[in-house]
Formats: C-alpha cells, structure tokens, sequence
C-alpha cells in the first residue's frame, strides 16, 4: 500500500497537482492528468482516515471534471465529497470534539450542489437527486438535527411524487422526524397523508410493505390521538373513525379490518382506548407493561408520551 499523506506532505501535494491546472504560454493545462491525481491522493488519504483532506481532493476532481464536461464524474466525485466531510463530521460528533460545525456544512454544500447536478442534466434524473436528499437528511436525524433533516426529506418527497411508494418512504422519514421533534399534530397530519396515499393508490387487498406502513400508520395515529384528546367538534372524520374502531370490543380481525395480524395486540389497543377514556393510570401503566414486547422503537416512544402525558393531568 501506498504511504498516507496528511498535513504539510497533504497540502504540499495538493499545491503541486494544483500547479499543472495554472495556463501558461503556449502551453494548455492538462486537466485529466490533475482529475486523475487528486483523485489519487484522495483515496489514499480515504485510507489513512483523512476524510476533511479526501473530501477537498473530491472537490478538486469535481472542479477538473467540470471544465472537461464529464457530469456523471462531476456528480460522482462531488457526491463522494459530501461523504467524506459528512464521515468527519460524524467523527468529530462522537469524539465531542469542538468545532464550527465546518465539515456538516461543507457537507451539506455538497450534497445540495449534486441533487442540483442531477436536475440540471440534460436528462433530469429526480430519483438520484431523491436519494442524495434523504441520504442527508437521515444523516442530519442521527446527528440530532431533526428540524434540519425535515427540509431536504421533504424535498426528496416532492422528487419522488411520481413514485408512491418511495414518496410514502420520505414521507415516513417525516413523521419520525416530527415526532422526535415533539410535533405530534404534525406528525399525526402525515400518518393521514400516508394513509389516505395507500387507501388510493396501493392494489387491494393490501400485501407486503404497503401493509407494513398502513400498520405503522394505524397504531401511531391511534396513539397520537389519545394523547392529544382532541375535542369532539375538532376531531376529523378519518380520526374518529379510527378511535371508534378501537373502541369496539371483538378481537375478530377479520370483522375489524386491521392492517396486521395480532389479535393480541388488537385486543391490547382496544382497551388502551377504553383505559384512556376512563382516566385510569393504574390500569394504563399495566398495559403498557403488555404492550412493550408487541411494539416496534416508534410506538413504544409514542406509548410513553402517552403515560407521562396521563400521569401528568
């Protein structure tokens, strides 16, 4: 393997690959040659962990491959570039390390400059420019940006309008989000948004993932509505229908018409909703204890916000 070079030896090599781009008389620059060397020291700094450095020798290929019209390199290098200073960033974050934030928004430059890349082309391509935006806003969730991950997942939602299913994913990526955030009455209006898009455009009888989300759907807004309470006069159809649902006390599934396949845990939602209409902790804390080995993170999150919610009035 080839030596890692970092500090001075970085700058000093990245200065004397810059030299051959300069014009000089009668002599043109020899731009592929340059490409093809910060690409180099690029992978060799990748190898040493220097991903600030590898991430500026992405940048720079970007830049050669831009004078030379090659797109797809552009777009690939620049895309490579957000990784690197992302993975930094991410470094930084776990190790505490005090920063400006520097390599986050050198990042997020970059993933915003290969999403326009991939409109801009001749032939637009939405369904990669939508991956790139959710890649980053998942990153921005993890590093405990919620609010900032909402902006670019709701632009991959919007790219992904002509594919349902992937708009429902982004969609989803939403709503978590907004409930990380506290936003239950936004994230609620989504599950309907959801629910609604499935109810249209899924083929009946629902199957595999579509059948998933619809679950996912149906036991977060049950949730989210027990714990906002809202008023009679100011509950939407759809909301009132599902509380009804419940509120019923047959475990029939079939009679019921949930999207899942556990009577248990229908029978389990049913007296949540009867619990929470009586006002009664104790019994609701019981449940919850029930409820714990047949919910996924999310709800078992929203089934918290429940009882401290509760115990709280």
């Amino acid at each position: 393997m080839e030596s890692v070079v970092v500090g001075n030896d970085f700058l000093l090599q990245y200065r004397n690959i810059s030299s051959k781009l300069k014009k000089r008389f009668l002599r043109k620059p020899n731009v592929a040659e340059a490409s093809e060397e910060f690409g180099q020291l690029a992978r060799e700094l990748s190898d040493g962990e220097a991903w600030a450095q590898a991430g500026l020798c992405c940048v720079a290929v970007a830049r050669c491959e831009q004078t030379l019209v090659n797109p797809t390199t552009e777009v690939s290098a620049i895309t490579q570039a957000a990784r690197y200073f992302l993975k930094a960033e991410v470094i930084n974050n776990h190790l505490h390390c005090p920063s400006f934030n520097e390599h986050l928004m050198t990042a997020i430059s970059c993933y915003q400059h290969a999403i326009q890349l991939y409109l801009d082309q001749k032939q637009p391509k939405p369904a990669l420019a939508a991956s790139l935006a959710v890649e980053l806003g998942q990153a921005l969730q993890s590093l405990g940006r919620p609010s900032e991950a909402l902006i670019h997942l709701r632009i991959a939602a919007d790219l992904h309008s002509a594919s349902p299913f992937h708009h429902l994913t982004c969609l989803g990526y939403i709503a978590s989000c907004k409930i990380e955030l506290g936003d239950l009455h936004g994230a609620l209006m989504v599950f309907t948004q959801m629910t609604t898009l499935i109810e249209q455009t899924a083929e009946q009888p629902l199957t595999g993932a579509y059948k998933d989300i619809l679950a996912r759907c149906e036991i977060s807004s049950l949730l989210i509505l027990l714990t906002l309470r809202p008023l009679p006069q100011h509950t939407k159809q759809p909301h009132a229908k599902l509380l009804e649902k419940y509120s019923w006390t047959t475990p029939d599934l079939q009679s019921l018409d949930v999207p899942y396949d556990d009577a248990e845990l229908v029978v389990l939602l049913q007296s949540l909703v009867l619990t929470c209409q009586s006002r009664d902790t104790q019994a609701l804390a019981t449940l919850s204890q029930h409820l714990t080995r047949l919910l996924g993170p999310e709800h078992l999150h929203l089934l918290h916000t429940l009882v401290t919610e509760m115990n709280r009035t």
